[in-house]
């Protein structure tokens, strides 16, 4: 059996040392979220979202028709899948991009294609669903497309600092078409640093991205409540406020 004390002098010796011990790869996650904020490896992203987005009910389009000014302006993908052109009548959008609708919009309206521009103005229809360390700790954004892994990071505001860069998974649980769920893991620092992009996941609708705490975030759990902020402030995982 432990002397008398000696568990309490261990938990005072982890608190004094555990900071020290994980700030050398504190100071690595800040690097990798530095870069994952600068986005200075565009050849990592995807291309061409706008025209790659499948249009569904209940997003919004933004319509601009030359010579038809009464056809421009915003309508909302109804339940039937339809938006209306006036006296052209309903037009099916579901399922098709914006680049076709363009096409159909500009056949209804007997002009060229070039003469008709339409691109969304609300996602709305699909969505991605984030949790772990990032950003809110959970929540759900609009799918805007195909875009990477590193792209819808970029978008949400990248990582919290508690975030571990090599624990970062997309599942895809496949309920629509019946198939088992696929796990994918994402390598962060090869992306960014190796330019490695086998892991550079393009995104599905509906797809669930986890980001795993790094071992200074569970480490915190162990602290009392009354110690947790000189951890973090230790540990840099807590940060001033933005300019």
């Amino acid at each position: 059996m432990a002397p008398c004390g000696q568990g309490r002098s261990s938990r005072w010796w982890l608190a004094l040392l555990a900071p020290g011990l994980l700030l050398a790869s504190g100071c690595a996650s800040a690097r990798l979220e530095r870069a994952l904020l600068a986005d200075r490896n565009p050849a990592a992203h995807g291309h061409d979202l706008v025209a790659l987005y499948t249009v569904h009910c209940p997003d919004v389009l933004e319509l601009h028709v030359a010579g038809r000014p009464h056809w421009s302006g915003q309508q909302t993908v109804g339940p039937d899948g339809c938006i209306s052109l006036r006296e052209a009548g309903p037009i099916r959008v579901d399922g098709l991009t914006t680049p076709t609708i363009s096409q159909v919009v500009a056949a209804k309206a007997g002009v060229p294609a070039e003469r008709v521009s339409v691109f969304v103005a609300g996602y709305k229809s699909q969505q991605l669903h984030l949790f772990g360390a990032v950003p809110g700790e959970e929540q759900v954004v609009a799918y805007q497309g195909p875009e990477t892994i590193l792209d819808l990071l970029q978008r949400v505001g990248g990582l919290t600092a508690g975030a571990a860069p090599t624990e970062v998974q997309v599942i895809r649980a496949h309920v629509a078409d019946g198939k088992p769920p696929e796990v994918f893991h994402v390598d962060l620092p090869a992306i960014l640093f190796r330019h490695d992009q086998h892991t550079n996941v393009c995104l599905q609708p509906a797809d669930h991205i986890h980001v795993g705490r790094n071992r200074r975030s569970r480490l915190q759990c162990c602290f009392p409540p009354w110690l947790q902020p000189l951890y973090e402030a230790l540990c840099g995982m807590r940060r001033g406020p933005s300019n």
